[in-house]
């Protein structure tokens, strides 16, 4: 668009108020009442409607991270070993596993997720992190029995 002078400059910025207009009042076609036809009250339902949506996406991410743990905690826990412990010692061995494949393996593979629930308490009692739990110690339990 070519702008020759300061009147036709002037004229040419009347569009924006009908399409800032249009794009709220299309955002709020599905509300009821004057919400939806008039623009001053409308305004007001928008912005709260995308500021909800806003934090609305980062609640779910944080929703879906708690439910994911407590699926993998529940496998975990019925296969005797506990959440923390799996992690750390996956990582330690070099399995690069996140959480939603892990929770996915924990609810439709619960074989494959039995073997690396195995491999993380055959790795700890190989570094010796769950020694106790083996042979009954009577008496004292030094360093060196660690």
């Amino acid at each position: 668009m070519v702008i020759t002078s300061p009147t036709l400059f002037a004229r040419a910025r009347g569009g924006d108020r009908f399409w800032k207009r249009r794009r709220i009042l299309s955002l709020s076609a599905h509300y009821f009442g004057r919400k939806k036809n008039c623009y001053s009250i409308a305004i007001k339902y928008v912005h709260r409607a995308l500021r909800y949506s806003t934090i609305a996406r980062k609640q779910k991410k944080l929703d879906l991270k708690a439910l994911w743990k407590t699926r993998i905690t529940g496998g975990t826990e019925e296969l005797g070993t506990s959440y923390n412990s799996m992690k750390y010692t996956l990582n330690d061995i070099g399995i690069g596993l996140d959480h939603k494949i892990l929770q996915n393996m924990a609810i439709w593979e619960p074989r494959t997720f039995r073997g690396l629930a195995l491999l993380t308490k055959a790795k700890e009692t190989e570094k010796g992190l769950n020694s106790l739990d083996g042979p009954s110690v009577s008496g004292v339990v030094t360093r060196g029995m660690l």
